[in-house]
């Protein structure tokens, strides 16, 4: 059973010589090398593992930690199409030694300060979970090409930190989540059983299959991931690699893809998919649309009406600061020749009930909306907010992830800009902000091609507000806002708020955004425009332009109304 497991992966040598995207990837991993080749392999600091709990930061370690698994990756890749180069296989014994040789494949960052030291070693995090899970497989791919120590302490070190914990029924915070986390992590560790104890997968399969199945929980039947693409890709790739493991192990008799619902987990990827590889950055999302192109194949092979992106949004082997092995050596075995989709967009929407998520796509402009919760998982406060691209150049936008530290995942989340309700088109009411909490709620009660209605006065701490309905009215090349608002007393301020990728300008018809005019009238409001820097993610800034319009006359029962007219409809804004 276990010669069955990742057979594509003896294609991979064919694979590269007939394919030019994998021929770039190769040459991006034959950089790589040469340039650890040079500067060698620096091992994990103390000083280094111990800034996390000083400081809160975490990409110093990181960057260390992720950079012995970006060797791994291009000297596995290059030993395996190079299958007579030895100076590759030798090359890798050494990266995989330094990886044997790190004190925890768990991040500081997931260790709780002052665990023991040997809960250390054993403390399976995603990323403990994918070295296993990675060591197994290129363990498995390579064989004896490897010399026999270097299998023995494979060997040996997946089975001391992560198999024997997991086998003893140690408890995990990750085994009853219903997000990426259980699916990456259960199915890490199913896979490492299946590479190297396969023996004792039947005792520990039950346990792994209720982990997917807690990840499978936190989709609704509408399919979407809340948490965005990013994370679709990371926790649902996890869930097929393990699930396409587990399928050629059993001769197909565990078949997790025969279920409606992964079926349309799958498709989701092709849903918020717009022009120039935007995307929905709902969430704590990246702002472009990706995908790994090997998963794309691979679900189309398996699901009916699943679309297969072209590659200018497939992830090259430096997209993903993580370096995640699975994800790499399945683009290499699981591309085939298909031909490029029709990337054309006209005239359509889709409501998705459960997520509470509106998406519009024209030939001129696209769209989506939100409502759901402010307690989400990567939760953004965010209820009502929208995002809008015209002619596939972003107008009002959400700045997506902030950069993750312990206080972005801590008490002060909301105190940094990404997931705060400033970083998103939302009203200010008296000076107040959404705040969190599964109880701070918003409701699409109307949804269709020339309409989306959201309720959201829940999302709002304040007793006077009595109402707050927000209407998008779609025309053909232009979208009109109006924001009903009751309050109980005369409020003292109404604030709408707006957030835009391009630097706004003032013009006599209202403010131009790119190639958009945002009409108001200019009696009724007070314009003030601001720019916002913020730190993203790996030592990465990004900057947004922020729209406040403060109703220049608040009443206890009024109405706002705010028009996007794109530029090709009325070119001189008149």
């Amino acid at each position: 059973m276990k010669d069955k497991l990742f057979e594509e992966g003896k294609n991979i040598p064919a694979n590269v010589r007939r394919d030019a995207f994998l021929q770039r990837q190769l040459a991006i991993e034959e950089q790589t090398a040469e340039e650890y080749k040079k500067a060698g392999i620096k091992p994990l600091s103390y000083n280094e593992f111990k800034i996390f709990y000083e400081t809160g930061s975490r990409k110093e370690y990181e960057y260390e930690y992720f950079g012995h698994r970006r060797l791994l990756n291009a000297l596995s890749v290059l030993a395996i199409v190079y299958e007579d180069n030895e100076e590759y296989i030798k090359r890798l014994e050494d990266a995989l030694w330094a990886i044997l040789d790190e004190f925890t494949w768990a991040l500081p960052a997931h260790i709780p300060e002052g665990t023991p030291i040997g809960s250390c070693v054993t403390w399976i995090d995603l990323f403990a979970a994918e070295t296993a899970f990675t060591l197994s497989e290129i363990l498995h791919i390579m064989g004896e090409r490897l010399d026999s120590m270097v299998i023995n302490r494979i060997e040996y070190e997946v089975r001391r930190r992560v198999l024997e914990p997991y086998l003893h029924g140690i408890k995990n915070t990750w085994d009853t989540l219903n997000n990426n986390w259980a699916a990456v992590c259960a199915g890490s560790v199913g896979a490492a059983f299946l590479y190297l104890a396969d023996d004792e997968i039947k005792a520990v399969l039950p346990r792994i299959k209720r982990t997917l199945n807690c990840y499978l929980d936190g989709f609704g039947n509408d399919g979407v991931c809340v948490e965005g693409i990013n994370y679709w890709i990371y926790g649902f790739g996890y869930f097929t690699y393990f699930a396409q493991l587990l399928y050629q192990y059993t001769d197909g008799n565990e078949n997790l893809f025969d279920n409606e619902k992964v079926k349309k987990i799958a498709l989701f990827q092709q849903k918020i998919r717009f022009k120039n590889n935007r995307t929905i950055t709902f969430s704590d999302s990246g702002d472009l649309f990706i995908h790994r192109s090997g998963l794309s194949h691979f679900l189309a092979d398996k699901y009916d009406g699943m679309i297969v992106p072209d590659d200018s949004g497939a992830l090259k082997s430096e997209d993903d600061a993580c370096y995640r092995f699975a994800h790499v050596i399945r683009d290499f075995a699981w591309r085939v020749p298909r031909t490029a989709p029709d990337g054309a967009y006209t005239n359509s929407f889709e409501y998705f009930e459960n997520a509470a998520w509106y998406i519009k796509k024209t030939e001129l402009y696209e769209f989506a909306a939100k409502a759901g919760n402010n307690s989400e998982s990567h939760n953004h406060n965010d209820i009502g907010s929208f995002l809008m691209n015209v002619s596939g150049e972003s107008i009002i936008t959400d700045p997506g992830r902030g950069e993750y530290t312990a206080e972005y995942f801590g008490k002060g989340r909301y105190s940094c800009f990404a997931p705060s309700a400033l970083a998103h088109s939302i009203p200010i009411i008296n000076g107040g902000l959404q705040t969190d909490g599964a109880e701070h709620t918003g409701e699409i009660i109307r949804a269709d091609n020339e309409s989306l209605v959201i309720d959201f006065e829940k999302a709002y701490d304040d007793a006077n507000l009595k109402k707050l309905r927000r209407n998008f009215i779609f025309r053909e090349s232009s979208i009109l806002l109006r924001d009903e608002f009751i309050f109980d007393t005369e409020p003292e301020e109404i604030t709408e708020h707006f957030v835009v990728s391009d630097k706004p300008s003032v013009s006599d018809y209202g403010i131009i955004i790119g190639n958009t005019l945002m009409r108001y009238n200019s009696d009724a409001f007070v314009c003030r425009i601001y720019e916002k820097t913020f730190a993203s993610n790996y030592n990465r800034n990004k900057t947004v332009y922020i729209i406040d319009l403060a109703v220049s006359k608040p009443l206890r029962d009024i109405v706002t109304e705010i028009e996007f007219i794109c530029k090709d409809r009325e070119k001189n804004h008149e």
